[in-house]
């Protein structure tokens, strides 16, 4: 009797020992996925980190960009200025340099005429010209 009480309760086992090898092999699956879940959410978390940097330093050099195109414009602008400013002197060279050369040009007249008037002067206080004794003489005897 021993062997047939055994019989059926070996036969009975068998489903039961089934039952229990699947489900180990269920649980050890459901451990992969978990700990591959896991590893998944870590990689999600360090690529949010990653994103999160990038959008920080994205900002930044948004915000930089900003500025430097701020910086650029009123480089822009005085230089415009600059250049309008640079065009004005020259057109104020241009018109000094012909007013000096205009004032040369009577100053030289101005002492050919005192130069004239001068040598007028001084020969009005001279006299007539003298002619010198020697040339008397020397007029006397060719005559």
């Amino acid at each position: 009797m021993d062997g047939s009480v055994e019989a059926p309760r070996t036969e009975s086992q068998k489903p039961l020992t089934k039952w229990v090898d699947e489900m180990r092999d269920v649980i050890k699956v459901i451990t992969d996925l978990s700990e591959e879940s896991a590893r998944h959410r870590a990689v999600t978390e360090s690529a949010q980190r990653e994103y999160t940097k990038v959008c920080e330093e994205v900002a930044r050099l948004r915000t930089e960009t900003e500025q430097a195109n701020g910086l650029a414009a009123a480089a822009q602008q005085e230089r415009d200025a600059l250049r309008e400013e640079v065009g004005r002197l020259h057109a104020e060279n241009d018109q000094l340099q012909l007013e000096r050369a205009e004032a040369e040009e009577a100053a030289a007249k101005l002492l050919d005429e005192m130069k004239e008037l001068v040598t007028d002067a001084v020969q009005k206080l001279q006299g007539p010209p003298r002619t010198s004794p020697f040339a008397r003489e020397a007029r006397l005897s060719h005559s």
